[in-house]
């Protein structure tokens, strides 16, 4: 069955790996590296609200928050891409379900 969007996800889920890698390792060398979680939590919604209730057990001690940091990130990156993934593809099979394609046949 054709899609009507066939590359959403992969573009989708390109562009949100490029970001949280641009994020995550942007600000890695500066003071501000705390906030960055800030600037990808919104997209992955659920998935980063399910990682900081499990996260939030964690004792705070100079190790475990690089630990934790580290984790968060890898994450945030990994989880996120596939989480985009699969909503790109989700949008992708509602849009041909709603619109769908049509097969104009021409008489030769």
């Amino acid at each position: 069955m054709k899609r009507r969007f066939p590359k959403l996800a992969r573009w989708l889920a390109g562009v949100y790996l490029v970001w949280s890698l641009f994020v995550f390792f942007g600000s890695l060398w500066g003071s501000s590296h705390e906030w960055w979680p800030l600037f990808v939590y919104p997209i992955i919604w659920p998935l980063s609200r399910f990682f900081e209730m499990v996260g939030s057990h964690m004792t705070p001690s100079p190790i475990s928050f690089a630990m934790y940091d580290y984790l968060a990130g890898a994450f945030y990156i990994v989880a996120g891409t596939i989480w985009v993934w699969c909503l790109g593809r989700v949008f992708s099979i509602l849009a041909t379900r709603i619109f769908p394609l049509r097969h104009e046949h021409t008489t030769a």
